[in-house]
């Protein structure tokens, strides 16, 4: 019964620390998710990376899974649970939790940055080449997708020019037909 009673209060403990990013499915044995995000200040424009973690607990070791995220690739994916198992197997097997989410937001951190290429010009977001210039790049604040911001400013410029032709289009469109149109096949 003291193990059950130190292990509800590890499960407090991750709740406190956490508080509405820690949902408790399971309090004993403990059954938890973790909404984990970079460590940015709370500045949502610096955040490129987000994940859901769930954590089952007092498995040996524990049972450490991805349900949701943004901004990371698979193979960064697979970084991330890898590194949290990793710790899992260092730590000993009580009073871990709070490390483990510890680790992960660590992690996460560490892998805060726009990874791949731009989806607009197909070049990557970031040199692979520190030497580089870097060029400057935005996000998407719902999905977390980048692009350089040339390309995003370039492709919206485009798109306001298409919709003001397709706008004049239409409206040459319908005065044509309110002036009589096509006057072949409406004879009867």
């Amino acid at each position: 019964m003291a193990e059950e009673e130190e292990v509800k209060m590890e499960v407090e403990a991750v709740q406190s620390v956490y508080g509405d990013d820690c949902v408790i499915i399971e309090s004993y044995p403990p059954y938890l998710h973790l909404h984990i995000k970079p460590r940015t200040a709370d500045v949502s424009s610096q955040q490129f990376v987000e994940a859901a973690i769930g954590i089952r607990y007092p498995k040996e070791p524990p049972l450490v899974y991805l349900i949701d995220s943004k901004g990371l690739d698979e193979q960064r994916q697979t970084l991330l649970l890898s590194n949290i198992r990793d710790k899992a197997c260092e730590l000993p097997s009580c009073f871990m939790l709070v490390a483990l989410c510890e680790e992960a937001v660590e992690r996460l951190s560490a892998m805060n940055h726009p990874d791949g290429d731009c989806p607009l010009c197909l070049y990557p977001l970031v040199s692979e080449d520190d030497q580089a210039e870097r060029l400057p790049f935005m996000k998407l604040m719902s999905c977390f997708h980048c692009f350089h911001s040339e390309c995003i400013i370039r492709w919206w410029n485009w798109l306001q020019i298409e919709n003001k032709n397709n706008a004049k289009n239409v409206s040459s469109a319908t005065l044509h037909l309110r002036n009589g149109g096509d006057q072949q096949g409406m004879e009867l």
